[in-house]
């Protein structure tokens, strides 16, 4: 869990036990420093000060879940193949998808033993498949597989 989704959680759980006292809703606007979370609400001013250790952990976390460069997601797979001259095949097949979706990232990865030829950067599934659909009249064997995505 990174720095935003634990201050959007904590947010969460002081609306949900600030909310049985009101009975409008309120703007809610966050700033965040080192040691306090600060939420400033048109009927006022919360500050949080943070234990001590807590954003030594956040960073920690950090540090650990961004190693990876991206995140679980979802790409179309077009062309695997090991067989004579599949780097080539893979190579036009990679450059005809260039041409054709010149705004949409395209990848030829090396899995021993097979060339693969992959299209997208999907964080979803329901993503990938509107995609497929696109792809599909002029590769009809393309499918979703799970892979690790690049984020911008």
């Amino acid at each position: 869990m990174n720095k935003s989704a634990f201050i959007v959680i904590l947010l969460s759980i002081f609306r949900s036990i600030s909310s049985f006292g009101q009975v409008e809703d309120s703007t809610l606007r966050v700033i965040t420093s080192n040691d306090s979370i600060i939420a400033r609400t048109e009927q006022g001013t919360i500050n949080w000060n943070l234990p001590s250790g807590l954003n030594n952990l956040l960073e920690s976390y950090k540090r650990e879940n961004f190693k990876e460069q991206g995140i679980d997601g979802y790409r179309i797979q077009l062309f695997s193949d090991g067989g004579n001259n599949a780097k080539d095949r893979a190579q036009t097949m990679l450059d005809e998808l260039l041409r054709s979706y010149p705004n949409v990232s395209s990848y030829l990865t090396y899995q021993q033993p097979n060339f693969k030829v992959r299209i997208g950067n999907f964080r979803t599934k329901v993503e990938a498949r509107q995609f497929q659909t696109i792809l599909s009249q002029n590769y009809p064997g393309c499918f979703i597989v799970r892979d690790l995505i690049k984020v911008n």
